[in-house]
C-alpha cells in the first residue's frame, strides 16, 4: 500500500445481510474493500445490493470480489494479501434447525480459525469478528439471569442438548477466536501484534438489499405472510443493520477497541407482540395478515413437538431479559440512529419492495 492509498479491508461472506451493509459503509468512508464469497456467480447480486444501499458507481471500483470458502484453505492467502483490517462476518445462519449441529459448528469454528491463521500470516493489524448475542444469552447457567453484558457467555456445560445448534456454533467459534489470540500473545510475548474485536449483535433489522436477505428477516415475513398461527411470547433485542455496520467499522479502528467484546443493540428489547402491532397498524393492506392473537406458552411447546422450526424460539419463550449495550457507547462513543420501530418498518417496507 502506498502512502496515499487508503487501507484495504477484507470482508468475509460478502453476500450476507450484515456484510453488504459493512461493505457499503466502508466504501462510503473511502476504504478499499475486498470481499470473499463462495460462489462467484453471485457477483451481480452484490453489485445490485450495493447500489440499493446508495453506493455510487464511482465507489464500486474500490471493491474486489474473490472466491474463498470457510471449509477450505484455498484462496485465503490470496484474499489476505496487502490487507490491513479484516471484518470476519461469514458464518452459517440457518432458517431451520440443521439435521446435525456439526453442519453449523464445524464451518463456524474451523472457518474462524482458518481466517485468523491467514490474517496472522499476512500481518493484518486487527480482525473484527461478527459474533452474536447468541454467544451470551443461553444455557442452563443463564436461565434465571435477567440482565446480560459482555461479561456473560452462553453456558455449554449445562447438559446434553441444552443449547441449540446456532448459539452453540457462535459460542464455540468466538471462544476459539479468543483462544487463538491468547496463543498468539504467548508466542509473541505480548508485543502487540494482531488484535481481535468481537461485535455481538442482537436481532438485526433495517433495509433489506434484495430477496436474498429474507432469511435474516424471517420473523417479519412469517408475520406478514399469514403463516403464523399467533404471536409467541418472545422478546429480542433490536438493532438496525446500518447502526450495526457503523459499529463494526468503528471497532475496526478505535484505539480502545482492541481485545474487547461489544454487544450491538440499539434502542433495546422488543416483544414479538409489539412488533406485530406495529406491522399491523403501519403497513396498511400489507399488514392485514399479521396475527393479533397471543399464543399461550404450552401451545407453542406443543407445536414445537411436530414443527422443528418452532423449537428455535423455545429458549426465549416467556423470558423477560435486558441486553445492555452501554460498553460500545461509553468506550467507543457509538450511538444508534434508528429506533426499534424504524428498524422493523424499514425491514418490512424493503421486503414488500422486493415482493417477498
Amino acid at each position: 500500500m502506498s502512502d496515499d492509498e487508503p487501507p484495504l479491508v477484507l470482508v468475509t461472506g460478502g453476500t450476507s445481510f450484515i456484510a453488504k451493509w459493512i461493505i457499503a459503509t466502508l466504501l462510503r468512508q473511502n476504504y478499499r474493500v475486498r470481499t470473499t464469497i463462495r460462489t462467484l456467480t453471485r457477483i451481480p447480486e452484490i453489485h445490485a445490493s450495493l447500489s440499493e444501499a446508495g453506493t455510487s458507481q464511482d465507489q464500486l471500483p474500490s471493491l474486489q470480489i474473490v472466491h474463498a470458502d470457510l471449509t477450505a484453505d484455498d484462496g485465503w492467502t490470496a484474499a489476505m494479501k496487502d490487507v490491513t483490517y479484516v471484518q470476519h462476518v461469514a458464518s452459517p445462519f440457518p432458517s431451520a434447525p440443521p439435521a446435525h449441529e456439526d453442519e453449523l459448528i464445524i464451518p463456524a469454528v474451523q472457518g474462524t480459525k482458518r481466517v485468523l491463521c491467514a490474517a496472522r500470516d499476512a500481518g493484518v493489524r486487527r480482525v473484527v469478528m461478527t459474533s452474536s448475542v447468541a454467544a451470551i444469552l443461553y444455557g442452563a447457567g443463564n436461565k434465571e439471569k435477567k440482565v446480560f453484558s459482555e461479561e456473560d457467555w452462553t453456558d455449554l456445560d449445562g447438559g446434553r442438548g441444552d443449547v441449540a445448534a446456532y448459539p452453540k456454533s457462535k459460542t464455540l467459534a468466538e471462544r476459539a477466536a479468543w483462544e487463538f489470540m491468547e496463543g498468539l500473545k504467548e508466542k509473541d510475548g505480548g508485543k502487540g501484534g494482531m488484535e481481535l474485536v468481537s461485535v455481538n449483535p442482537v436481532c438485526v433489522y433495517g433495509p433489506a438489499l434484495g430477496k436474498e436477505d429474507s432469511t435474516t428477516l424471517h420473523s417479519i415475513t412469517e408475520l406478514t405472510s399469514g403463516n403464523a398461527l399467533g404471536i409467541p411470547r418472545v422478546q429480542y433485542g433490536v438493532v438496525d443493520v446500518r447502526d450495526c455496520a457503523d459499529l463494526h467499522v468503528l471497532a475496526m479502528t478505535h484505539e480502545r477497541a482492541g481485545g474487547e467484546r461489544f454487544i450491538c443493540v440499539g434502542e433495546g428489547m422488543m416483544w414479538m407482540g409489539e412488533m406485530a402491532t406495529l406491522l399491523r397498524t403501519k403497513l396498511g393492506e400489507k399488514g392485514r395478515k399479521v396475527p393479533s392473537l397471543t399464543l399461550p406458552d404450552f401451545l407453542v411447546r406443543a407445536v414445537a413437538l411436530v414443527m422443528p422450526v418452532a423449537r428455535l424460539i423455545l429458549p426465549d419463550l416467556g423470558r423477560d431479559r435486558d441486553v445492555r449495550g452501554d460498553k460500545a457507547r461509553e468506550m467507543l462513543g457509538w450511538r444508534w440512529k434508528y429506533s426499534n420501530g424504524e428498524a422493523v418498518m424499514a425491514a418490512a417496507e424493503s421486503l414488500i419492495k422486493f415482493d417477498f
